[in-house]
This record gives C-alpha cells, sequence and structure tokens, in this order.
C-alpha cells in the first residue's frame, strides 16, 4: 500500500491535489482515467471508474421506465 503525504493546492479558483505515480500504481490507476470521488466520512475517495458503468445506469433508467408498477408493488 503506498501511503504520501501531500498538501491540497490552490489551482485558479479550485483546489489540487498531485497525485504520485506510485500512489497510482498501488491503486492500479494511471493518469487519464477516469474516476469517481467523493467525500465520506472526513476522507476523500478515488475510485477506478468501470468502463461501463454508464452504460450499467442507462440500462437500469430505461428498465425502471419501462416497469414502472413493478417496482412500485415491489417497493410495498
Amino acid at each position: 500500500m503506498g501511503v504520501a503525504r501531500k498538501k491540497l493546492q490552490r489551482v485558479g479558483n479550485s483546489t489540487g491535489l498531485v497525485l504520485p505515480v506510485e500512489i497510482l500504481r498501488a491503486a492500479g490507476m494511471s493518469r487519464g482515467e477516469d474516476v469517481l470521488l467523493h467525500a465520506e466520512e472526513g476522507r476523500l475517495v478515488i475510485t477506478r471508474l468501470d468502463p461501463q458503468f454508464d452504460e450499467m445506469i442507462a440500462a437500469a433508467d430505461r428498465f425502471v421506465a419501462a416497469h414502472p408498477n413493478a417496482l412500485r408493488k415491489l417497493a410495498e
């Protein structure tokens, strides 16, 4: 597991963080990848985005739109 102490930096009107290549490598990630970022109990969590994620969400949306009564009944 990689560990690095870094400082959050001002980047224009935003805040940036430079990630060392060792940390990325330890996480199995690389520069240019799409990631999902969320806050969780005082920490930031960066997760590699599954390339099929958007496709799965779109399929779920289509299913919900096609079967609203069945889902409403299941929710009871």
